[in-house]
């Protein structure tokens, strides 16, 4: 795939990863529609990018994402590429579990994904044509002790993604793009200790060019990658001996419970 004249709306866009990716694509010759809750720093990003709209957008909020959609398609006449990046990564300790948490991270990693391919979809048919790239996750598999409202979010956005990549192939030439990163150095693990972390600007390059390549699945890092096939594997009696707090991670809250 070539970038070059493609218009590419990106959501999360003044997210860590989304930042460099928008970055990369300022060279590509292509034109962007960027959205984020930060109006302020949408507009600040924008400066630096040549043929780059922006607007507000929370993608918890139905309307404001049919409004993005429709904001793209008005000023450009067609959208060929989404890149849809915007998440939230919340702990939620098992002292104090509550539906809230879930229903809120479900809304935003989930629904306003959800709500982005809704209005992506009758554009990409009537274009026949379209790519629509979604962040999940790398462990959308099997849960982690502490992160079970991210990755709850997570598998649910790779099971609908996967459910839809043939179909929306076959039927309509568009390319459904499932992207997993491990861990990368963002503001989002900001707190969290992450061994063998990337750095957004690698991540970002690996993104792109999985893009390009018409990949199905874009994975990394690698070591990540593969000890997650690894975990995987493991049956249940095994994969629960492994000691609580590492499979938490360092930064993870701590929690004095009064029973």
């Amino acid at each position: 795939m070539d970038f070059k004249d493609k218009v590419v709306l990106v959501s999360g866009a003044t997210g860590g990863m989304a930042q460099e990716i928008i970055k990369i694509l300022s060279k590509e010759n292509c034109k962007q529609a960027i959205f984020a809750r930060r109006e302020e720093k949408l507009k600040e990003i924008s400066k630096n990018i040549t043929d780059c709209i922006y607007q507000k957008c929370d993608v918890s909020n139905p309307g404001d994402v049919k409004k993005a959609v429709e904001f793209t398609n008005i000023k450009f006449g067609r959208i060929d590429i989404a890149i849809l990046t915007a998440g939230i990564l919340v702990p939620i300790p098992i002292q104090t579990f509550n539906s809230k948490l879930i229903r809120d991270s479900m809304e935003i990693n989930f629904m306003g994904n959800v709500y982005f391919i809704e209005h992506l979809l009758p554009i990409m048919k009537k274009q026949k044509s379209g790519t629509i790239a979604v962040f999940s996750t790398l462990p959308d598999k099997r849960g982690v002790p502490g992160w079970g409202t991210y990755g709850a979010s997570k598998s649910a956005l790779s099971w609908l993604l996967e459910s839809l990549r043939a179909e929306s192939k076959q039927r309509y030439n568009i390319d459904i793009i499932t992207i997993k990163p491990g861990s990368v150095k963002t503001p989002m693990i900001e707190g969290f200790n992450r061994r063998g972390a990337i750095s957004s600007e690698n991540a970002a390059k690996i993104i792109v060019n999985g893009i390009k390549k018409g990949k199905k699945v874009i994975e990394f890092p690698l070591f990540q990658v593969l000890l997650t096939k690894i975990t995987n594997l493991m049956p249940v009696f095994a994969y629960d001996l492994f000691p609580i707090e590492e499979s938490k991670g360092e930064g993870f809250p701590q929690i004095e419970e009064k029973l």
